[in-house]
């Protein structure tokens, strides 16, 4: 019977540590000078609409931001080689890149999609928030788009 216990007491703590928390909040907490200085200065509305994803297909070790006039970039980054760059654009105008590839993400919104010698690049326009959203995601070849267009779809 104890084994029982202890094996379920670990499954329960292995699901807890397998989820990541990428919201707002707990990426001010966990990263406070990388991330949440820059952030801290953004109005209340520019944080609602900043794109952060609710899942990253790699488990994230450091997350950056760097905020700069009406742009937001969040770096985040894995121990490996897998990293995710998501910017956010606000009231951008009509400057989206042409993309010869369109996908319908789960929003409704359709994704213009380049795939670059060593990314892919993801890239949206949100008319309710008037954002443009662009995600560059760096990872294994094999599994690159698959894993870029969960990246955009978690946003």
């Amino acid at each position: 019977m104890w084994k029982r216990i202890l094996l379920f007491a670990t499954l329960i703590f292995l699901a807890a540590c397998s989820s990541q928390n990428l919201s707002l909040e707990d990426l001010k907490t966990a990263y406070p000078e990388t991330f949440a200085q820059p952030v801290d200065d953004l109005s209340e509305d520019k944080k609602e609409k900043l794109g952060l994803p609710e899942d990253m297909p790699f488990e994230v070790t450091q997350v950056e931001s760097n905020v700069e006039d009406e742009r937001v970039d969040v770096l985040y980054q894995s121990d490996g080689s897998e990293k995710a760059m998501v910017s956010t654009l606000y009231e951008p105008g009509n400057i989206l890149q042409e993309s010869e590839l369109q996908v319908p993400l789960n929003s409704g919104a359709i994704a213009g999609v380049q795939e670059k010698e060593d990314h892919i690049f993801v890239e949206w326009y949100d008319g309710d928030l008037d954002v443009i959203y662009q995600l560059e995601y760096y990872g294994p070849e094999e599994e690159r788009a698959e894993k870029a267009m969960n990246v955009a779809n978690a946003i």
